[in-house]
């Protein structure tokens, strides 16, 4: 009998301790699978915050790149369907030598000079203080403002906040606005169209206060 006992108690304590091993492993198995599901989830966590990164930061990089874009577009297609218009002003002296228009830059209205012709008046950024630099060759695409032969004054349709003074150059008798050398543009086919404006950066029309 005590045989027996012996066996069935050594027999229990080794059912116990099959027992409590298995529980351990399953334990250790389900602390393991807990590990590696929080680290996907960090893992998703930092593509998450990856993306959202690159959701905010890229649209803001394309929309500047799609307004430097459209900008230049839009400089094309000003140059594709005739350039800048400018709508002459009707008051003052309408026979005077330099007129006034204006010209709608950039969905802003702006009072530009125009000749009594109604074409557009552009100044260059190269010329220095009553001095006109754009001559010979330059002088073909870049037609001199002169005046009348023998007029050493020229008139303005309306007052104007500059003045304008006659100069001799290298041109001629030149028309200066504000001690700028005043010229058009031979590419502006008809009268009230502005085609030259910002050319190589250097080329603008002529605001009343420049």
């Amino acid at each position: 009998m005590k045989a027996f006992r012996t066996l069935g108690l050594i027999g229990t304590t080794l059912l116990l301790t099959v027992l409590l091993v298995a529980c351990g492993a399953t334990d250790m198995q389900g602390t393991t699978s807990n590990t590696a599901n929080q680290s996907m989830n960090n893992q998703n966590a930092m593509n998450t915050k990856t993306d959202s990164g690159n959701m905010y930061t890229t649209p803001t990089t394309t929309s500047k790149m799609n307004t430097n874009n459209n900008g230049n577009m839009n400089n094309n297609k000003n140059n594709m369907m005739g350039g800048i218009t400018i709508v002459p002003g009707m008051g003052g002296n309408m026979g005077a030598f330099i007129h006034t228009g204006v010209a709608t830059i950039n969905g802003h209205k702006v009072n530009v000079l125009m000749t009594n012709k109604g074409y557009a008046v552009y100044y260059y950024r190269a010329d220095t203080m009553f001095k006109a630099t754009c001559t010979g060759q330059c002088a073909k695409s870049w037609p001199p403002i002169l005046a009348p032969q023998g007029m050493m004054t020229v008139s303005s349709s309306m007052a104007l906040p500059r003045l304008l003074t006659v100069h001799q150059t290298p041109n001629g008798a030149q028309v200066f606005y504000d001690s700028h050398a005043l010229y058009t543009y031979a590419a502006d086919m008809q009268p009230g169209t502005a085609t030259g404006r910002a050319q190589d950066m250097l080329w603008y029309l002529v605001g009343l206060t420049l």
